[in-house]
């Protein structure tokens, strides 16, 4: 019996110092990573964003890639719901095919919402903690930022997970979600489709 209580004790013991030196490493990325933040920085220049939402249940996308003869459209369907913002020319050839090719709701958001978007949800903030996502999105929310008439950048997001890909790769995106811009998001997507 006295075997197992320090054996739990030294468990216990073991167990603390991982931790902290866990807590220590993720406190000391985020210092770091908050060095390289300029506050503020929208992630894109934009005078137009259009929000594609592709309706599909995790079961009917699996259903579609993963069998043994992955068709066509199992294809395209995983190139915009698993790959991340196209950045190579071939990459992006793949993407448009895909975003016409598959069944989506597609809405112009209303440009009162552009001052949240620049400012408040697609901007460079410092992080306040950190934490990671344990599972595999499916980036059913795609936003195609535009300026001029010609695409400046690229969102990809998942609700589900909260996870998220961007286009600009020279824009710090870690500390995206630790303020709670998914949730605004969310709400700019219901009020703007309510008004289309």
């Amino acid at each position: 019996m006295k075997n197992t209580i320090l054996l739990l004790v030294a468990f216990a013991v073991i167990s603390c110092k991982k931790q902290q030196s866990v807590d220590e490493e993720n406190n000391n990325y985020r210092l770091e990573l908050n060095k390289k933040i300029t506050p503020n920085k929208p992630f894109f220049d934009f005078d137009e964003v259009t929000h594609y939402q592709i309706s599909i249940s995790e079961k009917d996308f699996l259903d579609l890639v993963h069998v043994d003869s992955v068709s066509e459209e199992g294809k395209l369907l995983s190139c915009l719901l698993e790959d991340p913002c196209p950045i190579t020319q071939e990459e992006k050839v793949k993407f448009e095919k895909a975003i016409k090719s598959v069944d989506k709701q597609e809405n112009v958001i209303n440009p009162k919402y552009y001052n949240e978007l620049r400012n408040k949800i697609f901007t460079e903030k410092k992080c306040k903690e950190s934490w990671a996502y344990a599972c595999a999105p499916l980036y059913r929310d795609i936003f195609i930022f535009k300026k001029n008439k010609m695409e400046t950048g690229m969102a990809k997001i998942c609700f589900e997970c909260q996870l998220f890909s961007f286009s600009n790769e020279e824009a710090v995106t870690d500390c995206f979600n630790m303020n709670g811009e998914l949730g605004r998001l969310k709400k700019i997507i219901l009020k703007n489709k309510k008004k289309n």
